[in-house]
């Protein structure tokens, strides 16, 4: 079964990290594609105002053959990478696991990359790779894929959609509040700080599979870890933690 994983690199250890030097608040995010040849990142997307700039320091970039605009729509436009030789750090780790790009953004601290592995144990390997070439690699989010079962309920564990389905039916989420962290936490018979953990969860991982996640016909199955992190919570309570 593949893994759905989210992961971050400080943006000094990425290869097009220095792109922010030109300014603090430019966001750059990846053109997704399916993979056509061993380039893992051709494709960019930069605010049109600075493309100019980005394609020069591209061109300045050590790791970087050539840097090209390859169109323009309303406010961004689309750069051509040309990568030199051999690509070292995460580009090497994605590639050596045969993980699939789904998409990435990158900010002035930060790259953020949403990857498709074709098993937890390719999963493992892209993590010791990472290591192993002294990147900082932080796990965002993490589910696995399955087919496009609308019962799988879009990655929650049951514990969690049964929380956000009735804190929604309660109005929790209605202005003013109807309902409260502890109501609901008598409701469900566990204590409001795992209502307020959970929520916040299952909250994070439903906004992650509709919102952000690709329009691919697979959908996310409920995560291992969320599943593990709900069980501690009601061992937790069970002991009165």
């Amino acid at each position: 079964m593949s893994v759905l994983a989210t992961v971050a690199v400080p943006a000094t250890e990425f290869p097009l990290g220095s792109l922010f030097d030109l300014e603090g608040d430019l966001t750059v995010s990846v053109e997704t594609m399916v993979p056509t040849s061993e380039a893992v990142i051709p494709y960019l997307w930069v605010p049109t105002d600075v493309a100019a700039s980005v394609v020069d320091r591209l061109a300045d970039t050590p790791s970087i053959a050539a840097a090209s605009v390859i169109d323009e729509v309303d406010d961004n436009t689309l750069v051509r990478v040309e990568w030199a030789g051999r690509i070292n750090g995460v580009l090497a780790s994605i590639r050596e696991s045969d993980a699939i790009l789904r998409g990435a953004v990158g900010t002035d601290d930060r790259w953020t990359f949403r990857l498709r592995f074709p098993s937890y144990e390719a999963l493992s390997s892209f993590y010791t790779a990472c290591t192993s070439r002294g990147v900082s690699l932080e796990l965002v989010q993490l589910h696995e894929a399955v087919d496009g079962d609308a019962n799988r309920r879009f990655g929650l564990t049951p514990a969690q959609r049964d929380l956000v389905v009735a804190a929604y039916e309660a109005g929790y989420f209605d202005v003013p509040r109807k309902t409260t962290l502890v109501e609901l936490g008598d409701r469900l018979g566990v204590s409001d700080s795992a209502v307020s953990q959970r929520l916040r969860r299952g909250l994070a991982t439903l906004i992650d599979t509709t919102l952000i996640a690709d329009s691919q016909p697979a959908e996310p199955d409920a995560p291992r870890l969320e599943a593990e992190a709900d069980a501690t919570l009601e061992a937790d309570d069970d002991t009165g933690a």
